[in-house]
């Protein structure tokens, strides 16, 4: 038993810490930006554009801390995609959302900076808000919507932005920088092969050209990616398995002797809940598919005594990481139509198609008749059942994403005044199609016919098609003037002013048939909703001295359909001494309530959770029904950052960076796991199963034997959360007549995140999904035409379980150790001049397996990927 003391916490982190700098080294520069020369000046000045910042300045070290993540770097890395490379940032601190089958959301993917929720990261694409997909709820961006061949480079602002840019930006910005002013034509193919699956796994093709001349430039780009899927047969620990596994003399269901086997085969509860049986028609069951499609198991643990489990082996069927398969067309262009005005436009297209894979329909099967054969019992009672005769369920996604730019910008003879407007649409268009799901309306027509449920024409009647189209627009126009006005000490100061308003809409849409609740195997209700935002923004940087700066902004939004916010902000940068930069910032954010939870209407969940108050230890799923809240206000936080950094000389630098992110008023969902542990802290009483719950928004139904049975969620403002910690940075590179070696790492370290859970606000870092520290790292040889980079991922080890000990709510005792996770990427590029490159990648060059639970089990697909050893080689080609 022990605690998360700070002092423990120091003392294990100044174990780690050199550890971590030693040998775990991560792809980062400090903020990067196209350098602008004054010509009239006796010397050349560069004047930099910085991410979280839209007044240009000559020093590139900032008063907030803003790291880069360049396209070589990312090849370094030997990520495949933009979510690759984001997922796998230390500042990622608790993993995010990526391709998943069994999600609607199944083509998407998402960063999550700070642990602190995909909804409080803002995304950028070339400084401008790229918006939310619909199918997230229109609240995050999906990373999969972004061309990897046009990238230039990846800025990640790690504080609050909200007076630059607005809602959402509370834990940081990612700014997407996407090629520009690009001069030839550069080819590069690839493909991949993972180890523990057949065939080619991953393609990669694309093409980047550019044309310029003195009066303007155009760069295009063509990217194809694609990348398979993998199934749960296809890694050992999430295949079903069946047997007395952890050697206790007994078999039980939703224990570790029954990984990927659901309840949901051919078992019925008794009417009044009490047990639960094996139905009649098990035996010719397992008969007909063999017995490692179904399987009759005990339920005394999970159910209750007496109680067994006609079950179906649903991981021999089903996919847990989702396909895509992504075309993205991109241009970019800029034209001098007079003297001092540019003409500027963008437009992408994206496409992507997934392809997902689930067990066939899991679906209750209601009022089941007294004197139906797979009846035990004497009345009619609800029966968790696997219509195998239907099919697998074949989830069909094609996302498509339409981004277009035009605008004009240029300076004005006042005040070294420039100034720039642009109109921004952007489109998102997706839709899933789901095959092979249970018909309610049919299952009905046969019974009611007596038509054979095993015949083809009972089957043919029971199969329906899902349809989810989901759908956003938006209208921004932006306006802005940026001038110097009045000396200091240290200079002119300079100054920003603009406006934007911007008009969004929402919708995500299912089929009738799903909606109203006949299609079995299938959840969701259609949401829709729209709001328009209008805001004023100003910033000034002070150069109080020399080697003092001071940086203020705020902003105003108005929101259609909430209220209105001010967002300020204050940094200080001080240049201590010529290699030594100190730096302090303030700032206020929010966020706005996403469409999605202001206007959806109630929603089915099978979810995932450990009935601890059952005493179970293991998770199994269960009915959730998730509703809307229109009465959410918006969240609020701060933002402190305290920071140096220092260059020893021209090889050798170091930032630390001190950060305290603390959010008020938090937007959150009651998981269902947070309701039993309400349950459990005496916080919520269960209720019968039936029980009118109509007038509920949280409930638990439980059976007379504790079986839980059905539960009721929302969304609602909670007290908010405080996230503490630091990032450490190093950046090094040596000239040798070896070779050009560069190191680089950034560790960023979470010293506490308190939260409420069960009631009580809990220090939670180091528990189970949210590891103290994560460091990426990358060391760099070259020489001549080769070159070698050797890339490690290190995710700390966290505790399995948290238990509450002394029954008030606080979790003092932490039990079992997730192990730590490090990851070796290796990639070695031949370059051959002006016959092109080639770059052999080796990812998990170890091959290592997601981090397990005791039991066995994969539960974190946001921090661990399940994609093994793979292999992928490249060319690249450029005239």
């Amino acid at each position: 038993m022990f605690t998360n003391s700070k002092l423990a916490k120091s003392v294990k982190l100044a174990c780690a810490f050199g550890a971590a700098s030693a040998a775990m080294i991560a792809p980062s520069a400090f903020a990067q930006a196209t350098a602008e020369v004054d010509a009239s000046a006796d010397q050349p000045i560069e004047k930099i554009s910085v991410t979280g910042s839209r007044i240009k300045r000559t020093d590139l070290e900032g008063a907030s801390p803003v790291v880069s993540i360049t396209a070589a770097d990312i090849k370094l890395e030997g990520d495949f995609t933009v979510a690759d490379a984001l997922r796998s940032s230390s500042l990622n601190s608790f993993g995010s959302f990526s391709e998943r089958s069994g999600s609607s959301a199944q083509s998407q993917a998402q960063i999550n900076l700070r642990g602190a929720g995909a909804r409080r990261t803002l995304v950028l694409l070339n400084g401008r808000r790229f918006p939310g997909s619909p199918t997230l709820g229109g609240a995050s961006a999906n990373l999969n919507a972004i061309p990897m061949a046009a990238v230039e480079r990846i800025d990640i602002m790690t504080e609050g932005a909200s007076s630059i840019y607005g809602s959402d930006a509370m834990a940081g910005v990612v700014n997407i920088i996407l090629k520009d002013n690009f001069e030839g034509l550069t080819f590069n193919i690839g493909a991949g092969q993972r180890d523990q699956d057949e065939g080619t796994t991953s393609q990669e093709f694309s093409i980047v050209g550019g044309l310029s001349n003195d009066k303007g430039n155009i760069t295009f780009s063509f990217d194809h990616q694609k990348r398979k899927g993998i199934s749960d047969a296809d890694r050992s620990y999430t295949q079903a398995k069946l047997g007395d596994l952890d050697g206790d003399g007994d078999i039980e269901a939703y224990t570790a002797d029954a990984p990927g086997w659901s309840i949901y085969g051919a078992t019925v509860a008794s009417p009044d809940f009490s047990e639960a049986q094996a139905s009649p028609i098990c035996d010719d069951l397992i008969a007909e598919y063999g017995n490692d499609v179904f399987a009759k198991v005990d339920a005394n643990e999970d159910w209750g005594p007496g109680s067994t489990y006609c079950m179906y082996a649903f991981a021999n069927v089903s996919y847990n990481t989702a396909s895509i398969d992504r075309n993205t067309l991109y241009v970019n262009a800029n034209y001098e139509i007079a003297d001092e005005v540019e003409w500027f436009g963008q437009a992408m297209f994206v496409q992507n198609s997934s392809f997902g894979r689930y067990a066939p329909p899991a679906a209750p099967w209601s009022n089941m008749a007294a004197d139906n054969p797979a009846n035990p019992y004497d009345e009619a009672t609800t029966g968790y059942w696997r219509w195998v005769g239907i099919g697998t369920r074949d989830g069909n996604v094609d996302d498509y994403n339409q981004d277009y730019t035009t605008g004009l910008r240029g300076t004005l003879d006042w005040q070294n005044a420039s100034w720039e407007v642009y109109y921004h649409y952007n489109m998102a268009d997706n839709k899933s199609v789901g095959e092979y799901y249970l018909s309610y309306g049919g299952l009905a027509y046969n019974e009611a016919n007596g038509i054979d449920l095993g015949s083809d024409e009972g089957v043919a009647n029971m199969k329906t098609t899902t349809l989810q189209n989901s759908g956003s627009t938006f209208n921004q126009y932006f306006a802005g003037l940026g001038f110097d006005m009045f000396e200091l000490p240290g200079g002119l100061a300079g100054h920003y002013v603009g406006a934007e308003y911007f008009e969004q809409t929402y919708e995500d849409i299912y089929d009738g048939q799903s909606e109203t609740g006949l299609v079995g195997g299938s959840a969701g209700n259609s949401s829709s909703g729209e709001r328009d935002v209008t805001a004023f923004f100003f910033e000034s940087v002070l150069p109080v001295t020399d080697t003092v700066e001071v940086n203020i902004k705020a902003r105003y939004d108005d929101y259609s359909d909430f209220g209105d916010k001010v967002s300020p902000a204050a940094s200080v940068r001080w240049e201590a001494m010529e290699n030594l930069v100190l730096r302090a910032s303030y700032s206020e954010s929010f966020r706005a309530p996403g469409l999605d939870l202001l206007n959806a209407a109630t929603t089915f969940s099978a979810e995932g959770a450990i009935d601890v108050v059952n005493g179970s230890t293991t998770e199994a799923q269960y009915d959730t029904y998730y509703s809307a809240n229109p009465d959410l206000g918006a969240e609020t936080s701060d933002y402190t950052n305290l920071g140096i950094a220092y260059d020893f000389n021209d090889n050798l630098s170091v930032k630390l960076d001190y950060f305290m992110l603390s959010i008020d008023n938090v937007i959150q969902s009651k998981t269902l796991q947070s309701l039993i542990y309400d349950e459990q802290a005496g916080l919520l009483q269960s209720v019968a199963p039936d029980a009118d719950v109509s007038g509920q928004t949280f409930y638990l139904k439980r059976a007379s034997s504790g079986r839980l049975i059905e539960a009721g969620t929302s969304y609602f403002n909670g007290i908010g959360f405080e996230i503490e910690g630091f990032d450490f940075t190093v950046n090094a590179n040596v000239e040798t007549e070896f070779g050009d070696f560069r190191f680089q790492n950034v560790l960023s370290y979470i010293m506490t995140y308190d939260t409420e859970v069960g009631g009580v606000v809990q220090d939670i870092a180091g528990w189970s999904g949210t590891p103290e520290y994560k460091s990426v790292a990358t060391l760099a040889w070259s020489l001549e035409d080769h070159s070698i980079s050797w890339n490690l991922t290190y995710t700390d080890s966290t505790s399995e379980f948290e238990r509450d000990t002394t029954g008030d709510g606080y979790y003092d005792e932490r039990e079992g150790e997730l192990d730590s996770w490090l990851i070796h990427n290796v990639t070695y590029t031949y370059d051959m001049g002006n016959y092109g490159a080639v770059t052999f990648t080796v990812n998990n060059l170890t091959d290592e397996d997601p981090v397990l639970s005791s039991a066995g089990t994969w539960d974190d697909q946001d921090l661990y990927n399940n994609f093994g050893r793979d292999y992928r080689v490249a060319y690249q080609v450029s005239f």
